[in-house]
């Protein structure tokens, strides 16, 4: 080369050079692409044997995103042995009989020199690391490595946090934060949507993010109890992830309880107990309360009668029952037992508790005599005395 020409070169190889800007890099751009792989394994008592590979029982080598599938033939030497059956490894419980209700395991079915099975094509889209192959009826010759590496294809991840909410209730909604995270260098756009169960109504915002990097709000309410869930979709140039959220939906309720069950009022005196109502899944609203008096007589009442119940805390009101005389004519309360039943209405929601009252003593005094009663006793004590004074008169006169 002239030169010439030689000084030149260096000059515009200087000159590109000179034109990056200091601390940055040419980036070295390479592009790789996921593979489509049939393996063919030997099964022989013995150990694994391939085709691909030296020696029994080989490491099998993938790489997340490649599409891989499986074609079994027993080794004709093995005939004594069979049969025999693989099971790929992917949930990591070692040789428990996943087959043939796998899971995410794959499973093939019996190996024989008859029947030569295989395991349709799937692509690997568990997370990397070392898994293990077994022939489940001789997992201790017949094992092998699995060995799944890092995808380095440009793509997203999508996660939710949380991933179960729990309860709801049918008043409020409930949210998610969803999470797109780029993986070796992916900068798309990606595109969200929602798939709610039936009768559960959900939304996402935004429903893109840029550069492949970001978060959305997952906001999510439903005005019936019940399980339900939402998958959550990203779509982008490498394909598409997803990520799902369960949800549980109540219903706001409250409960009432009473102090005491019992209570005892002495004639012409009253008693309290106090009622409390209690907010359940997250319940906030004013709770009416009534009585009924069976059979009538007390007089019943409440401080106060209509309760603000907040979702925060314990609300209380006085029930009052009053044994004391009432109407025109100063009527007494019959003593003896009664039922109060104590209402708390909140909309369609209701409640109730019954108190045990008793007019009168507690140690079991009933009630006091009637009138009918009290005239006749008296009666019979006149008689009883005109009768001792009577005798009394006869023997006097029988003396003298």
């Amino acid at each position: 080369m002239p030169r010439r020409w030689f000084v030149l070169a260096l000059l515009t190889g200087l000159l590109v050079l000179l034109s990056v800007p200091f601390g940055t890099h040419l980036p070295f751009i390479h592009k790789v692409e996921a593979k489509t792989t049939n393996f063919t394994l030997y099964a022989n008592y013995f150990g694994w044997n391939s085709s691909e590979a030296s020696g029994p029982n080989p490491t099998i080598t993938v790489t997340q995103g490649d599409t891989i599938s499986f074609h079994f033939i027993e080794d004709p030497a093995d005939a004594y042995y069979y049969p025999h059956l693989f099971l790929l490894d992917i949930d990591n419980t070692t040789t428990t009989n996943d087959c043939p209700n796998p899971g995410p395991d794959k499973c093939s079915t019996n190996i024989t020199p008859a029947l030569s099975p295989t395991i349709a094509p799937f692509t690997v889209s568990f997370a990397s690391g070392t898994y293990f192959y077994y022939c489940i009826y001789h997992p201790a010759s017949m094992v092998g490595k699995f060995v799944v590496k890092a995808s380095t294809t440009p793509d997203f991840t999508i996660t939710a946090n949380p991933t179960a909410i729990e309860p709801l209730n049918t008043r409020i909604a409930g949210t998610s934060t969803i999470t797109v995270a780029p993986t070796n260098g992916f900068s798309g756009m990606v595109t969200l949507a929602v798939s709610p169960s039936s009768g559960f109504n959900a939304s996402i915002y935004p429903t893109s993010i840029p550069s492949g990097s970001g978060t959305a709000t997952l906001s999510v309410n439903s005005t019936t109890a019940g399980s339900y869930s939402v998958t959550v979709t990203g779509t982008g140039s490498p394909g598409t992830h997803s990520a799902t959220v369960t949800v549980t939906v109540v219903m706001p309720d409250f409960k009432i309880t009473l102090s005491s069950p019992t209570l005892t009022v002495a004639p012409g005196s009253s008693g309290n107990v106090m009622v409390t109502l209690t907010s359940l899944d997250g319940f906030s609203g004013t709770v009416s309360l009534t009585s009924a008096l069976s059979p009538i007589g007390p007089q019943v009442s409440f401080s106060p009668a209509s309760v603000a119940v907040s979702s925060s805390g314990l609300t209380s009101s006085t029930l009052n029952v009053s044994a004391a005389s009432s109407g025109a004519y100063s009527t007494p309360v019959s003593q003896g037992n009664y039922n109060v039943n104590v209402t708390g209405t909140s909309g369609s929601l209701v409640h109730s508790a019954t108190l045990a009252l008793i007019v009168g003593s507690s140690s079991g005094v009933g009630p006091l005599p009637s009138a009918a009663i009290i005239g006749g006793g008296i009666a019979v004590a006149i008689a009883v005395v005109a009768a001792t004074v009577y005798f009394l008169r006869r023997r006097s006169k029988t003396k003298t």
